[in-house]
């Protein structure tokens, strides 16, 4: 019974081993010292794309957020408050960054909406904008959260958007989980692995030698004649 429950505890040390060790290391390669992780979407829209505060202030790190144009366009984004930013926004077509994916580090989005939306840059609402005809970066601390993101493009679809997140610690924490993965993998085997028992050798039994004066076969009598006669020398000879 002892033994049966040992294989299972391996058996399960062993597996929770196993996969700790692989997304450590899958994590650790992923991110490298410096802890970047990158997100990106190629949404191909017009539209305006909005990155709400549970995306933007999810983690506490600076986050980069990148947008190229596409067909020689110019890309604008800004950053306001939430309230604000929905309210600029309307009920007008947009696309809305829901959530990231770690699996494919992707930017998971939904469109939202209907109609065209006013001109964005024209209000005085927002706290930090930037334009240009490249890739246009802007950094957002999180110090000013909550805040919202909204990105808008004028002669040419939005090519891309990339959400950078720099932590260092990320990658220590990816190593120290490959590591413990793969102490309890080795813990887990060991369980597992059947323990032999040493052989005991074979011990010699010596021959016991008969006692003094015993013939023949173990039970058998002995011969009267080889007696001692009781009688003294002397009386013999008589």
């Amino acid at each position: 019974m002892v033994t049966i429950v040992k294989r299972v505890v391996g058996a399960l040390l062993a597996l929770v081993g196993l996969a700790l060790t692989v997304v450590g290391v899958w994590f650790a390669t992923q991110l490298g010292t410096s802890g970047t992780a990158e997100f990106t979407v190629r949404p191909s829209t017009t539209d305006p794309v909005v990155i709400r505060p549970d995306v933007l202030n999810r983690v506490d790190a600076d986050v980069v957020v990148t947008a190229t144009p596409g067909g020689g366009g110019t890309v604008w984004m800004a950053l306001a408050n939430p309230s604000d930013a929905t309210a600029v926004l309307g009920s007008a077509k947009h696309v809305d960054v829901t959530g990231v994916s770690v699996r494919d580090w992707a930017l998971e989005t939904t469109a939202r909406g209907s109609g065209a939306a006013t001109e964005l840059g024209a209000a005085d609402l927002w706290r930090q904008q930037d334009e240009g005809t490249g890739p246009v970066s802007l950094s957002v601390q999180q110090d000013q959260a909550p805040e919202t993101l909204v990105v808008a493009t004028e002669g040419g679809p939005l090519q891309s958007l990339t959400l950078t997140v720099v932590h260092k610690t990320w990658f220590v924490e990816a190593v120290v989980a490959a590591l413990v993965g793969l102490f309890l993998l080795v813990v887990g085997v060991v369980l597992l692995w059947p323990r032999r028992r040493p052989r005991t050798a074979d011990v010699a039994v010596p021959d016991v030698p008969d006692a003094p004066g015993a013939t023949g076969a173990p039970g058998a009598t002995a011969d009267p004649s080889d007696a001692p006669d009781p009688r003294g020398p002397e009386e013999v000879t008589r």
